[in-house]
């Protein structure tokens, strides 16, 4: 609870809340030192000597900078100076004037004391109930025949800093209130002090009276017969109630009750606005379809004059040659790939997916696609520029390479002329030798010869053979390889998904619930401290377990069921998920937890399996909850999906004929799934239809966790040394893979070493033939030879000096070349990369909804489609060049066509009559530009049959629209119409639901303030009481319960003797009781700071002596707080009061005892000690 509150305890009251500036810190009121404060709901109280000295330092504590009557000086604004009355009550007329301190009333009943009591309360604003005399107004008139209305009068004094409008008024303000019986003014009039009117407002009255803190409806200012009674003899309740009401705590508490009421009224009226928000909705959807029809007549239209023009300017196309035509189909590819690109867009948006999970999985793989585009198209820019780039390098380089192999082989043809003339030369010397030995020479080096080919034919025949087998056994290996590598990258996988397994079941700690999520365990915790209007039941997982003896069936069961339900919430209404979304949001779950909305009612009876042998998802599971039964039957199908221990099982039980001759399932059986691998088959238009799980089957449906982690670590055991064997497998069958290799090439090294011999063998025999053919025509001059190598030293050297002016030029362009192949290098890898982030992606979003894939497939074929589009629109850019101006009088026959018919179009009817026929000037050419060429595709033949279609077409739907019956005009107004009111519920929802937070929020401040508030008058009350107490010698505390809404008093008769202390006010004696009580009031009273205070009939049940020692307190107490106005009135005689300037004593005229028609005969009580 807070301390010290606002200044003063009454608000205007045409408001129904604290005013701001009623409860800022500069206005605050005794007490208000006491920061630490706290209000007391039962709790040990200190002591009275501690209380008395704590309120007397906060006596010392001032009202600083509000006019207000402060105490020792005359009271100047607000008091009551005169009251008169006219036809009022028993008065015919009375005029009664008041002391500025203390006055004292006192009469016989039916003396008209009370009158002068109900005529204040009447005439300051209060209603005729508040008097406790009458029900409403006309009764308080006086009871005689000639009176039509009364008159009330109050004058009040106006001086000083806190008068009211002194300007306006002056030293006194007159509240005159009229009562009419019949007919008349009735209402309020405010005169100065010169009795002129100044208004007759309610309002100025109400601003007034809140001015000078004047209450007359509350209890404790104006104490009339009926308070005083219940405040004298109520009880601790009813005198907490008393105060309450006194300090206008009661009324603000009503007031902030009554926002609180509002406020939940403008949700509740949010709710059904939200919910009826769909039918403006459809409304405006069905207006704007209705316009959107008219507007078909109007497109229409437009395509028929667009295919006129179009059939002007293809009579212009047809003469464009070549060039133009490659450009007429490079537009073509642009507008069909931008059509693509709006059909890929379009589909982009309609794949995003219902939360923002899959909206951000979908914006990921749109940013990846995009990356990857530019990637894709960088690299073939990078291509393009390095081919661009490397064709004069290739050409250089193959120029390079066959000036090379000229030099090579001018080099061997040198050499050989070169031996030529040697061997000719030697030859000439040697021809002294005999010619029969040198022929028999080479009878034995062909004989020899002959003899090596024959051996090599054998060795080539031996060797191929071998060559053969070594290839045969490499071939055979090889799939043999390929296989047991495959057999140790399924035995890894496992190995990694058992150990993924095992990580999931330890990383889900002590919780039982973490076997579904790893915050599972926590939403469920959250849930199970919060309040929900209705069920909030979770995980899925938790109220599922599988029956006893289907326990082969857990994993196809949980496939079945899907990987994201188990570790779902159920909720029952909106709030719930609201509040259940705020704990996912502050535990940080993601895509884990989510939420599933269901209506509550009873179990489904869902149907049996169809036949003997087969279960369904349904039967194997024991749900302990119907409400998550339900939620199964209707997001996963349960009854729906089959579960059997083989393909052949399952297809022999459930498939059958039906009498069309086509496949059908037995039952309601939509899907089945099979062991071992989780694969599933389904029959959709009489065709059987087969899908393959690739996903690893899991089992977490009633699994035991440290069951779990020791089997599948023994799996891991088994699975390891299966692993082994296949490795040990697989590097032996890699060892006799590589030496059969090994065996293949050196037989083939081998082979081509025998070639190579049988080649020779074959060069020496013709080498032989030939020489021997030469001796028998032997020639002696070699200038022919030396001729020769002349020339072909002269060719060598010309095609060295190529090679070096080659070579320099290939050194120019490899920096370049090298520096583009290390950008496409890198372009290469960085797409490679973006190309697996996107296939991930990809993955990922298939994975998380499975039956988005399709829609997915579709939209990268769109992709696809785009990206071919691009590369064939480069590829015909690429083809495009320059040419001259072509088909002139074509163009000039188009441009004319083009030019009359926007002369047409621009020129009345009667002007076209008399324009129609004059040529065009080139100016007037000039400025006719031409169409986008996209658009003339086709010949001219194709652009009269579309004309002929659209106006066929647009005749239809003018006699379609006439049929409807229906003003265009009309269909767009009240398209317009829904929308506004569309967007004007919209609008008024956006206003309430901000409305109802401001509200929400200034409640709160303000019923903080109120207990502040509170809690500060309860201070300041006590505090009072104690000085009051404290002039006769006593002490004493005020004792507020908040919590159980009770007020007692403790007095210490003597405030030096601590023995005194009475916590029963009942224990003290009656007068003791009376001025305990009395004291409770004024110091409730003080709290107020109204200007004046009335008392009537305070002395009821005080006997004469008791009654003596209260009225002399009270004249003590009165006249010691000077400062305010105080107005006893009471029944019995005051004659032993003495008057005084600062007291005055009126007493009625006894009543006159006679009979008046209609009015009720009074008597005098005597009140006596009781």
């Amino acid at each position: 609870m807070g301390s010290q509150t606002t200044a003063r305890p009454a608000p205007k009251r045409d408001s129904p809340y604290v005013s701001s500036e009623d409860t800022s810190p500069s206005k605050r009121r005794r007490g208000e030192n006491v920061a630490d404060g706290k209000e007391n709901n039962g709790a040990e109280r200190p002591s009275i000597a501690d209380t008395a000295e704590k309120q007397s330092e906060c006596r010392g504590s001032v009202l600083a900078g509000r006019h207000r009557n402060e105490q020792g000086k005359p009271p100047e604004a607000g008091v009551i100076r005169e009251i008169y009355v006219e036809n009022f009550m028993c008065h015919k007329k009375l005029r009664v004037k008041l002391c500025r301190n203390v006055n004292f009333i006192h009469g016989q009943n039916g003396s008209g004391k009370s009158a002068i009591l109900a005529a204040i309360q009447i005439c300051l604003g209060a209603g005729a109930r508040r008097t406790h005399r009458a029900r409403n107004l006309k009764d308080l008139v006086r009871k005689d025949s000639n009176c039509n209305a009364a008159k009330v009068q109050v004058t009040l004094l106006n001086r000083g800093d806190d008068a009211y409008q002194h300007e306006v008024y002056g030293d006194t303000i007159t509240v005159e209130r009229t009562i009419a019986v019949r007919g008349g003014y009735n209402g309020y009039k405010l005169y100065n002090d010169d009795m002129e009117e100044i208004s007759r407002n309610k309002k100025d009255l109400d601003e007034m009276l809140d001015k000078l803190n004047i209450q007359v409806e509350n209890p404790c200012a104006i104490l009339d017969q009926e308070d005083a009674k219940k405040f004298l003899t109520g009880k601790a309740a009813d005198k907490y109630e008393f105060f309450m009401r006194a300090t206008e705590l009661e009324r603000l508490d009503r007031k902030y009750a009554a926002t609180l009421d509002m406020v939940r009224d403008l949700d509740n009226q949010s709710t059904r606005l939200n919910g009826a928000l769909q039918t403006y909705i459809d409304q405006a959807s069905e207006a704007k379809k209705r316009h959107k029809d008219f507007q078909k007549i109007e497109e229409l239209e437009n395509k028929k004059e667009s295919c006129e023009e179009l059939y002007a300017w293809s009579l212009y196309n047809e003469a464009h040659e070549k060039l133009m035509e490659e450009i007429e189909e490079r537009d073509a590819f642009q507008a069909k790939a931008q059509k693509k690109i709006e059909e890929l867009s379009q589909a982009e948006g309609a794949a995003e997916g219902p939360d923002d999970e899959e909206t951000s999985r979908r914006n990921n793989l749109d940013r990846l696609a995009r990356e990857a585009e530019e990637q894709s198209e960088q690299k073939h820019n990078l291509e393009v520029d390095l081919k661009r780039s490397s064709e004069p390098y290739k050409a250089l380089s193959r120029r390079l390479k066959e000036t090379r192999k000229d030099i090579s082989s001018a080099e061997r043809s040198l050499a050989g002329a070169k031996q030529q003339l040697e061997s000719k030369r030697a030859e000439i010397l040697a021809r002294a030798g005999s010619a029969e030995s040198e022929a028999a020479a080479r009878t034995k080096q062909l004989q020899d010869a002959e003899a090596s080919l024959a051996n090599a034919k054998e060795d080539r025949d031996r060797i191929r053979q071998a060559v053969s087998d070594s290839r045969k056994t490499y071939d055979e290996l090889e799939p043999q390889v390929d296989q047991a590598r495959h057999e140790v990258s399924a035995g890894d996988k496992r190995l990694r998904a058992l150990n993924s397994r095992i990580r999931e079941l330890e990383a889900s700690g002590n919780s039982s619930m973490n076997i579904f999520g790893q915050r599972c365990g926590a939403v469920h915790g959250m849930v199970r401290k919060t309040r929900f209007q209705g069920p909030v039941l979770g995980p899925v997982g938790a109220f599922v377990k599988i029956a006893p003896g289907k326990e082969m069936y857990t994993s196809l069961a949980e496939l079945a069921i899907g990987s994201g339900m188990l570790d779902r919430f159920i909720v029952t209404n909106d709030n719930d998920r609201k509040i259940l979304q705020g704990i996912r949001r502050k535990l940080g779950c993601q895509h884990d937890c989510g939420i599933l909305q269901v209506h509550p009612h009873a179990k489904y009876n869902v149907q049996p399996p169809p036949v003997a042998g087969i279960d369904t998802v349904a039967s194997v599971l024991q749900v302990s909850n119907d409400l998550v039964y339900n939620c199964l039957v209707d997001y996963c199908k349960i009854e729906e999906k089959a579960l059997s221990r083989s393909k052949k099982e399952s297809e022999d039980l459930l498939l059958h004929r039906g009498s069309d001759g086509r496949l059908a399932v037995r039952g309601r059986i939509k899907t089945v799934f099979f062991l071992p691998k989780g694969d599933s088959w389904n029959v959709k238009n009489g065709t059987l239809g087969m899908s393959s799980n690739e996903k690893r089957l899991r089992e977490t449906i009633g699994v035991d966790k440290s069951k779990a982690i020791a089997e599948t670590r023994n799996e891991m055991q088994t699975v390891q040394h299966e692993v082994d064997q296949h490795r040990r497998e697989e590097n032996r069958l890699n060892h006799e893979h590589t030496e059969s290799m090994k065996e293949w090439n050196k037989g083939k090294a081998q082979l081509r070493k025998v070639e190579k011999e049988l080649d020779k063998a074959r060069r020496d025999i013709e080498s032989l033939q030939e020489d021997e053919i030469q001796a028998s025509n032997f020639d002696t001059d070699t200038s022919e030879h030396e001729q020769l190598v002349n020339d072909e030293q002269a060719a060598v050297d010309a095609l060295k000096g190529h090679e070096v002016a080659f070579i320099d030029k290939l050194q120019g362009l490899e920096p370049g070349i090298e520096e583009l192949k290390a950008k496409l290098n890198e372009t290469k890898a960085r797409n490679e990369m973006v190309l697996q982030d996107m296939k991930a992606a990809e993955d990922d979003l298939a994975n998380y909804i499975q039956h988005l894939s399709q829609r997915q497939e579709k939209l990268e074929k769109k992709r696809n489609k785009v990206k071919q589009y691009e590369e064939i629109i480069e590829k015909k850019d690429m083809q495009i060049n320059d040419s001259e101006e072509q088909a002139k009088n074509y163009l000039r026959t188009a441009k004319t066509l083009a030019f009359h018919r926007q002369k047409k179009e621009n020129l009345d009817e009667a002007a076209a009559d008399s324009e129609w026929s004059q040529e065009p000037t080139d100016a007037d050419l000039d400025s006719i530009e031409m169409p986008d060429q996209s658009q003339m595709k086709k010949d001219p033949k194709y652009y009269m049959t579309r004309l002929e279609r659209l106006k066929e077409r647009l005749q239809n739907e003018r006699e379609r629209r006439n049929a409807m019956n229906e003003d265009p005009i009309e269909a767009y107004e009240k398209y317009i119409r829904a929308q506004k009111q569309l967007d004007s519920k919209l609008e008024q929802i956006k206003e309430i639901d901000e409305t109802s937070k401001n509200l929400k929020s200034d409640w709160n401040k303000r019923k903080q303030r109120w207990r502040q508030f509170r809690q500060h008058i309860a201070l300041t009350t006590d505090g009072k009481f104690n000085e009051i107490l404290n002039d006769k010698g006593s002490s004493g505390t005020v004792e507020f319960n908040h919590k159980d809404v009770t007020l007692n008093l403790c007095v210490q008769k003597d405030a030096t003797d601590a023995n005194s202390q009475q916590k029963d006010v009942k224990a003290l004696s009656g007068g003791e009781r009376s001025y305990t009580t009395i004291a409770l009031l004024l110091a409730l009273g003080e709290s107020l700071e109204t200007p004046f205070r009335v008392l009537d009939e305070f002395d009821v049940f005080l006997d004469p002596v008791t009654r003596k020692t209260v009225i002399d307190t009270l004249i003590v107490m009165a006249k010691k707080m000077n400062h305010r106005q105080f107005i006893f009135i009471t029944p019995q005689d005051v004659s032993n009061v003495d008057a005084d300037p600062m007291l005055k004593i009126i007493k009625m005229t006894p009543p006159t005892r006679r009979d008046v028609a209609g009015a009720p005969i009074q008597q005098t009580l005597e009140f006596s000690q009781g």
